[in-house]
This record gives structure tokens, C-alpha cells and sequence, in this order.
């Protein structure tokens, strides 16, 4: 038990970590986005340290972190405007409760853990907290098909670990309902909506009962996509929602293959739907840097696999198959309700303020199919992954819904300061409104 309790610690820190970035976040669910920002420096210290040889220990990582939250404590802004309560507790709150608890059910009895957490990322974990170092010459050797990929989620696993010195094997899981928590009070929070945030949840929560995420690197890349979609939506000030776009497109880029994809939806979307160029690529310029820094670690050890899937042939016979498959394992069970249910409320709501996210749905969509049609016979393939790697668009189209029927021009968060000058974005408006009004 005491493994792990320890386990989790090393989770519940994460948002301490993270407070380095609250002059930069909007006061409303700052802790939410500071367990993000938390979990990538954790990561990219590791990684920094692995680099130049210095061995992972508890004495090291932990004065390394001291310091980090020492100077975000230091850092962090003094004189904050008193705002009025941005969250009420209205009745439909209670779904989204009982959403997350019959998830935290599932993975608590075993139900919803991934089968990767045992065959790939624990023990990949396991041999990097050995080695004390995200260790080229482990991924040599173990014989298993993610060599090169992105390393956020198993230099977590090896942080739990450091904390407990045994492997946290329930903690490891039980990681997942803990991220939950964050990706739904930032959706709640910046759109104030809390019947699109129960909609939100009881999808997510019934998806994941068949895609089996927990373990496995979803949760925290759900997170970090939740930060940049609800960003694009729900922000009014564009300095505050660049810096959230960067901050989660960089940590969906060193967390999964398809957050690369994702990044790159992201930015089309801003450069082309949003006609912002120029904060797209400002937005996508640290996940770039964080995307070569990987690479050349890749390419320097010789651990290019995965990524170079890319140059495959694309096998176009294969693209009936890839879509029957896909269709299959969309309807989950259901007939399809999980994505027709969203879809239905956008075409019936004010769609065009719900543009970002269907853009971004239908490109990680179409990035989906193009990655699967590379192999001539892909069936295996995408019923064993494809659960997964379609909650990407699946969590777009939900909170595409709440920006459709958002009751605000513009979107829903103040910035710092705005409320209290009596701004609350264009011609005064009161920012706090949204389906289902708190």
C-alpha cells in the first residue's frame, strides 16, 4: 500500500511543479493547467538529465524540482484581482461527478487498464528508473516496437517509480481517473457550462470503458489536447490562449505519435480556419523545438522505428478496409451516439463558433486514415489501437458542442484584470455566460 501511496504522490505533485506557469494562465483553473505544465517538466528534466549523464536519484530530481517550485511560489503573481465566484455548483454537476466516479470504478477493479501498461510502458519504465536514465541501450535491447516513441508518458511511470522504489503498478493506472479530473474542471470552468461539461464527461467516461486507456498515454495527452482546444474556444485574450496552445501542443508532442499529429492539426487550424498565421506558428514553435530535440536523440542512437512508418508505401486497396474497421470500432457498441450526439447538437447550435474544433476533429481524423492505410492489411492494427487514438476527435466534437452554444460572441474566460476593470472582453460583455449558465 505504501508503494502505492507513494506512487501517486509523484502525480499529485505534478500541479506544484506546475505553478512556474501561473503569471502566464488565466486564474480560473490554474491548478488544472499547472498538473499539464507539471508533467512536461518533469519529463524534460529527465530527459535534460539523461543527456548529460547525470543519473536519476531522489536526492538530484528532488532538489532539482525544490527549486523549480521554489521559484514558481516566488514567481507567482502577488496582487491578484479578487474575482466573483467563476463556479457555482449547479445540478448537473452531479453527472459529471458520477461520470468520473464510474470511471475511477472501472480502473479501481481492473476493468479499464490498459494491456500496453504491462507488456510495454511498465517495464520500459521499470529498466529506465534501473538504468536511472532514459537509456538508449534499454531500448536496444527490449523487444518491443516503441523504441522511438515520444517518452512523456513512461518517464512518468519512471518518476512513480523514483517516489515509491517499487514499481506502482495501481498507481500507474489509477493515473488516469487522476488526469480526468483536470481535463474536465478546465472545460467547466472556461466554458461555464455545466450541462456540456456532463455531456463531455459521461462520453468520455463510457468511451474509455471500451478504449481501456488508463496506463497508457491518453490521459495526460487528453489533458494537454483539452488545454489547446478549449484555448482556441473558450480565451479571449490571444496572448494567454497562444501561451496555453504552445504549452499543450509541446506536451502533446512528447507525449504520443499522434500528438505530433494533433500539433499539426492545430496549427492548420489557426493558420488557415482562424486565419492567424502568425500565431500559429508561434503557438507550434515550442512543440517543434521539443519535437527535433527527440528526434536527434532518436537519430543519434539509432532508435528510428515508429516514426519511420511514414515512408511507407501507401497502399490505397487498403482504404475500404481501413474506413469499414474504423466505422466498426466508432459505433462502441452504441450505434455510432458517442459521435453522431455531438455532431447533431453542433449542426443544430451556432456551428461556425464551433470551426476550431471541427477542424481539428476532421484533420486528426484524416491523419488517422492515412497512417493506418500504410500496411496492406491494417485490421489488427486498428481495432487494437484505434479505441484510443479516435477520443482525440471524439473530445474535439465535445467541446465543439459547448462553443456552439456558447451565449457569448466571443467566448467565456477573463483575463487577469478584465473583470475587475469592467471590460469582460468586446463592448463590455459579461464573459460568464454559456449553456447552462452558473
Amino acid at each position: 500500500m505504501s508503494t502505492e501511496l507513494l506512487g501517486l504522490v509523484a502525480y499529485l505533485i505534478l500541479p506544484l511543479v506546475g505553478i512556474v506557469v501561473w503569471r502566464w494562465t488565466p486564474v480560473e483553473a490554474r491548478w488544472s493547467v499547472a498538473m499539464a505544465a507539471g508533467a512536461l517538466i518533469v519529463a524534460l528534466l529527465l530527459s535534460a538529465l539523461s543527456v548529460i549523464g547525470v543519473e536519476w536519484s531522489r536526492t538530484i530530481v528532488f532538489a532539482l524540482l525544490a527549486i523549480i517550485v521554489g521559484v514558481g511560489i516566488w514567481k507567482r503573481p502577488r496582487t491578484e484581482d479578487r474575482l466573483k465566484p467563476v463556479l457555482h455548483f449547479h445540478p448537473a454537476d452531479v453527472g459529471t461527478i458520477v461520470a468520473w466516479l464510474f470511471t475511477l470504478y472501472g480502473v479501481a477493479t481492473a476493468r479499464e487498464s490498459c494491456g500496453d501498461l504491462a507488456f510495454t510502458w511498465g517495464p520500459k519504465a521499470v529498466r529506465w528508473f534501473r538504468a536511472g536514465a532514459l537509456d538508449p541501450q534499454v531500448l536496444k535491447t527490449w523487444p518491443q516496437l516503441t523504441v522511438d516513441y515520444p517518452p512523456l508518458q513512461t518517464l512518468l511511470l519512471s518518476f512513480s517509480n523514483l517516489w515509491a522504489h517499487q514499481f506502482p503498478w495501481w498507481a500507474a493506472v489509477l493515473a488516469g481517473p487522476l488526469f480526468l479530473i483536470p481535463t474536465l474542471l478546465i472545460v467547466r470552468v472556461w466554458s461555464r457550462d455545466a450541462w456540456g461539461t456532463m455531456l463531455l464527461a459521461c462520453t468520455l467516461a463510457y468511451a474509455f470503458a471500451f478504449a481501456y486507456p488508463h496506463g497508457c498515454a491518453e490521459p495526460p495527452l487528453l489533458l494537454f489536447e483539452t488545454i489547446a482546444i478549449a484555448a482556441l474556444v473558450f480565451i479571449d485574450d490571444r496572448k494567454t490562449q497562444t501561451f496555453l496552445v504552445a504549452l499543450a501542443l509541446a506536451g502533446a508532442v512528447y507525449t504520443k505519435l499522434e500528438g505530433t499529429t494533433f500539433a499539426i492539426a492545430v496549427f492548420l487550424t489557426i493558420a488557415l480556419t482562424l486565419r492567424r498565421p502568425k500565431q500559429a506558428l508561434i503557438a507550434v514553435a515550442p512543440a517543434a523545438l521539443v519535437f527535433a530535440a527527440w528526434m536527434a536523440f532518436v537519430f543519434r542512437n539509432g532508435l528510428y522505428y515508429m516514426y519511420s512508418g511514414a515512408t511507407l508505401p501507401i497502399y490505397w486497396s487498403a482504404l475500404p478496409v481501413t474506413l469499414k474497421t474504423l466505422l466498426k470500432v466508432a459505433k462502441f457498441e452504441l450505434w455510432w451516439l458517442p459521435y453522431l450526439v455531438p455532431i447533431a447538437l453542433i449542426a443544430l447550435g451556432n456551428w461556425r463558433k464551433a470551426l476550431a474544433p471541427l477542424s481539428i476533429a476532421l484533420l486528426t481524423t484524416g491523419a488517422t486514415v492515412y497512417f493506418y492505410i500504410h500496411y496492406p492489411d491494417p485490421v489488427w492494427w486498428i481495432e487494437s489501437s484505434s479505441p484510443r487514438v479516435i477520443l482525440t476527435p471524439l473530445l474535439a466534437l465535445l467541446i465543439g458542442v459547448l462553443a456552439a452554444y456558447a451565449r457569448v460572441p466571443g467566448h467565456g474566460v477573463v483575463p487577469q484584470g478584465e473583470e475587475a476593470q469592467g471590460s469582460g472582453g468586446p463592448a463590455g460583455r459579461d464573459s460568464r455566460g454559456a449553456v447552462g449558465q452558473v
